[in-house]
């Protein structure tokens, strides 16, 4: 298998959830000169990925410095991987879709931009959401008072998950009643325990 990496801009996309990346995609963060330091649950994350993961902080705030960083790095990664898979992680259509094109038309290079982290290994999405929906559980497993409200328990996803687009996690909450974990009647919950002992 050739190897992948994900560019991360993270000056343009926090969004990044590292514990749901396929384990063999290498992970590059970009980091604008304002963002002095990553949230403390990204760092422990990226910490567990060992040399799976780098990053880089360029202390300019000029325009597009990011850009041109995330650039030389796909470079330099290229020149060593030629038949690496590439993906950068950005929404800077303007900066990144004419490089990106130049290198796949011209240069037969697999290298791609995608706005959003769920579309940078379309194969690998459903594993993603399974262990999302598996730590759902194991979370709320853990809740001594669980929520009586579907808003309090959307309140719980959104707080476990801030990393997930709002569709997503939606997703995860619908799935906890379609499987039997959770029912409601009269806008309240009741949790089948015996569930959440398999969980």
């Amino acid at each position: 298998m050739s190897e992948r990496i994900l560019l991360v801009d993270y000056e343009n996309i926090q969004a990044v959830d590292l514990q749901t990346l396929p384990t063999d995609v290498m992970v590059r963060f970009v980091l604008g000169g304002k963002q002095g330091k990553l949230p403390s649950e990204l760092a422990i994350h990226a910490h567990a990925m060992g040399d799976r993961f780098a990053y880089v902080r360029i202390l300019s705030v000029e325009r597009n410095a990011c850009d041109f960083c995330i650039a030389f790095y796909l470079g330099e990664f290229l020149r060593h991987n030629p038949k690496a898979e590439c993906v950068i992680l950005s929404k800077d259509k303007k900066g990144f879709d004419p490089l990106v094109r130049h290198l796949t038309a011209e240069r037969g290079l697999n290298v791609r931009r995608v706005s959003a982290q769920k579309e940078a290994f379309p194969g690998d999405h459903a594993p993603a959401l399974e262990n999302n929906f598996e730590r759902l559980t194991t979370l709320l497993k853990k809740e001594k008072a669980l929520p009586r409200k579907r808003k309090g328990l959307e309140g719980k996803v959104k707080s476990w998950f801030q990393q997930l687009s709002a569709e997503e996690r939606s997703e995860l909450t619908q799935r906890l009643f379609h499987d039997g974990f959770v029912s409601e009647s009269d806008k309240s919950l009741t949790f089948v325990s015996a569930r959440f002992r398999g969980a």
